[in-house]
């Protein structure tokens, strides 16, 4: 049994391989059985760790509760009703229903999850950073001088990073009176600052990816000779 899947996991991988010579028919095979497990594996989970627990396992004779599981069930029946929406249905306004909580929801966890578990936490430890060149944290600095220790300049780099990236997202202001060229060029020298810093961050995460997807072929193509001297006996 073995052997067989170890036969169908390196035909699968050449199949998909094929894809370097042009679209051909088994790449578009290994790409339809790729996404139909992945789809009945998502199913599959969705019943085991989420229906089935939520309306099933948790039947009790406590009608308050049951009560609060109606409204959940009716909003999941109600999408079987998008799967082929007809827009002048009430079917497809009950659907549509289902699909407003699920955006709404969805914006907000994502909005939640940006501002508590992201900008607050970083402009916090920003704030906490100590640039004091007399400080006890540089007191190893190398002959005693704090601008050669590591730790000082790269404290500074992220608070110009930081400031420079909230101030690259200024989307408006207004110049008023004297001062107000004044502010734009504040505005527009610290924006610059955030934009060559995202250009970096996003050159940075670029070369992670390339470097991540060359460290999978090289696997892969690894796989495939194990797998050829494994099926030979050598």
């Amino acid at each position: 049994m073995e052997t067989i899947g170890l036969a169908l996991s390196m035909a699968l991988t050449l199949m998909v391989f094929s894809f370097i010579i042009g679209d051909n028919p088994l790449f578009k095979l290994a790409e339809h059985i790729f996404v139909g497990v992945s789809v009945a594996y998502v199913i599959l989970v969705g019943w085991h760790l989420v229906i089935a627990p939520f309306f099933f396992l948790g039947i009790s004779s406590d009608g308050y509760a049951l009560l609060l599981k109606l409204p959940p069930a009716f909003l999941c029946l109600f999408l079987i009703f998008k799967v082929r929406p007809n827009p002048s249905g009430v079917e497809n306004l009950l659907g549509s229903i289902s699909l407003a909580f699920l955006i709404g929801i969805g914006a907000a966890l994502a909005i939640e999850g940006a501002l508590f578990g992201t900008l607050l936490p970083q402009a916090a430890e920003t704030a906490a950073i100590n640039l004091n060149p007399s400080s006890a944290a540089y007191a190893n600095a190398p002959g005693g001088n704090v601008m050669l220790h590591n730790d000082f300049w790269s404290n500074i780099v992220v608070v110009i990073g930081v400031v420079g990236t909230l101030f690259y997202f200024t989307f408006a202001y207004r110049p008023q009176k004297y001062l107000g060229g004044l502010r734009e060029g504040f505005v527009n020298f610290w924006a610059g600052i955030g934009r060559l810093i995202i250009l970096i961050t996003l050159g940075a995460l670029f070369s992670n990816t390339v470097s991540a997807r060359i460290a999978l072929l090289l696997s892969r193509v690894q796989f495939l000779v194990d797998g050829f001297l494994s099926l030979v006996g050598r």
